[in-house]
């Protein structure tokens, strides 16, 4: 009787190192398997139904997480690409700004500049219906620079007329930068 024991035991052991192997190589599905039986014995159901609802929540909760990581990951690439956006947008407003203050100090020095042509203009128009005698007194302590844009803005028999009432100092000086000036 211990021989058919143990012929018994070793035949049992052979199935289920044999039905490991097949688990193990995947020929069979052994999870599948006892799912199956366990959900065939009455007092066992209940309990692999909660176990499958549970398993079933954890793969939804880790597609979930998935899928939140990647809408993490969009979202920290948007960031990145929000904030290289805004520092391009500082550096161009930083060299419109620039920009801005050269076009106001341009426009700030032409306004100077035309402002200063209409005074010499004014000038010009006002001496020119002047006697030559009395403009020369005047303008003799001017600044040379007025002087000569004021007569460039004047007839030139006017100028001429003036320049012969002015000290012979003067008017050589002031007749040497007409030449330089006048092409």
């Amino acid at each position: 009787m211990r021989k058919w024991i143990l012929a018994f035991f070793l035949l049992l052991l052979a199935v289920i190192v044999a039905f490991s192997i097949f688990v193990a190589t995947g020929v069979i599905d052994g999870p599948a398997l006892f799912w199956d039986v366990g959900m065939k014995i009455g007092w066992v159901e209940p309990h692999l139904k909660v176990y499958a609802i549970g398993q079933d929540a954890e793969g939804w909760m880790d597609e979930e997480r998935a899928e939140l990581r990647l809408k993490l990951a969009e979202l920290e690439e948007l960031e990145t690409q929000l904030k290289l956006d805004r520092q391009q947008f500082e550096q161009r407003v930083l060299e419109l700004d620039g920009r801005e203050a050269s076009i106001t100090m341009q426009a700030n020095k032409l306004r100077e500049q035309e402002e200063q042509r209409r005074n010499v203009q004014t000038l010009a128009a006002l001496y020119t219906e002047m006697n030559p005698a009395d403009v020369a007194q005047i303008i003799q302590n001017l600044d040379k620079k007025l002087i000569l844009s004021v007569l460039l803005q004047m007839d030139m028999q006017d100028a001429a007329d003036i320049l012969t009432q002015l000290p012979t100092n003067l008017a050589v000086a002031l007749s040497e930068e007409l030449g330089q000036v006048s092409p």
